[in-house]
């Protein structure tokens, strides 16, 4: 149940990101483009992606492989790759290293494949199915580092895409 709704910027936001010191469940809804191929594609740029789901922020990444390591019977000797791009600012919040065009924040979130996201495209204002454009969509590669059956499953959104937050019992509504 909700306590309250707070219309936010998204600076205000990611200062009380920033506060995070425990691993916590939100409930985010974003939009964001969706990646794809430029050669012959009459959709390229201009697909939104709506998600609605829940995600876990403020966990330690390694630790949670090598956890999920030991549950799987193996070595938890695994060591994350340095960021691309993005460094750790907070335990869930990320900036840009290369900061030539501005500071950019980004959301880190954790992903579970139970969580049944709610998610829908746009396509010029209108709804259009995924089936239309999915032959253009840039193809993702799931990490084989991991070596574990239950992987855990990161994502960062950039936090201009970030529509909403639902965290703590607090509604946080983005507003520009």
């Amino acid at each position: 149940m909700l306590k309250e709704t707070i219309y936010i910027t998204r600076p205000e936001m990611v200062n009380v990101l920033m506060g995070v010191e425990n691993p916590t469940f939100v409930n985010l809804v974003t939009k964001t483009k969706v990646r794809m191929n430029k050669k012959g594609n009459p959709f390229h740029d201009m697909v939104t992606k709506c998600l609605t789901s829940n995600f876990y922020i403020g966990s330690n990444y390694e630790n949670r492989v090598n956890n999920n390591r030991v549950k799987e019977g193996i070595e938890n000797d695994f060591v994350s790759s340095p960021l691309s791009g993005k460094q750790h600012i907070s335990k869930c919040v990320l900036t840009n290293t290369n900061q030539e065009n501005g500071v950019k924040f980004y959301l880190m979130c954790e992903w579970f494949k139970r969580s049944y996201p709610k998610i829908s495209y746009e396509f010029e204002g209108n709804s259009i199915e995924r089936e239309l454009f999915k032959s253009y969509e840039v193809k993702r590669k799931e990490s084989e580092k991991q070596e574990v059956e239950n992987k855990v499953n990161i994502v960062t959104y950039g936090m201009d895409s970030v529509q909403e937050i639902r965290m703590n019992k607090v509604r946080y509504i983005m507003i520009d």
